[in-house]
């Protein structure tokens, strides 16, 4: 039986619910009491956004909870930069795998995908940081085309791949097999966001 961590992303993906906004001592005290309950890693916002969303990871970063203190980055560096400059201990990379988002969302292909993931990790990881690339829209994506990321991902530092089914089409069975294909093809940790 493997270990199981709880990565909270109420400060993040929480906020990105249709009318929540947390002021910034609402995320403060969100941050102690989810360490308080003892969860592995918070998730504590997206550095690149700047002002009060900055302030607000950079006071979390200060509090010194005793957890990892992750922020959330588009696979780019100059997001990761921001991350850093708020004193996080990990980071999230997050890009889309799906042909669907590549072609619609970001108008780009899969090799602009994979070298702009591996472009940030290696760089995250040189600043001694651990990464998470989120595979966004996971569910969706060519399952030979998620192998290789996850590889790349992989081969480029990265200490997870966060499966995201993006859409909530998956069921237990269907996701199981996927996960089940990753490990056994690229032995990476998982990180489920559903």
């Amino acid at each position: 039986m493997s270990n199981v961590y709880i990565v909270d992303t109420t400060l993040r993906d929480g906020e990105q619910t249709a009318g929540v906004v947390f002021a910034n001592e609402e995320k403060v005290q969100i941050a102690k009491m989810l360490a308080e309950l003892g969860v592995y890693q918070i998730e504590a916002g997206i550095p690149t956004m700047g002002g009060d969303e900055k302030e607000a990871i950079k006071k979390i970063c200060k509090l010194n909870l005793g957890v990892s203190i992750m922020g959330w980055n588009r696979a780019v560096i100059k997001d990761v930069e921001e991350s850093i400059d708020c004193g996080v201990d990990a980071v999230a990379i997050s890009i889309s795998t799906s042909d669907i988002h590549i072609k619609h969302k970001l108008k780009k292909d899969r090799d602009w995908v994979l070298k702009s993931m591996v472009d940030a990790t290696r760089f995250a990881k040189k600043h001694n940081l651990y990464v998470s690339v989120n595979a966004e829209d996971a569910s969706r994506s060519d399952m030979d085309f998620l192998i290789k990321f996850a590889k790349e991902a992989k081969e480029a530092g990265a200490d997870r791949l966060r499966y995201c089914d993006t859409v909530g089409m998956m069921e237990p069975f269907s996701i199981y097999e996927h996960i089940r294909r990753i490990i056994d093809e690229v032995g990476i940790d998982i990180e489920m966001h559903t």
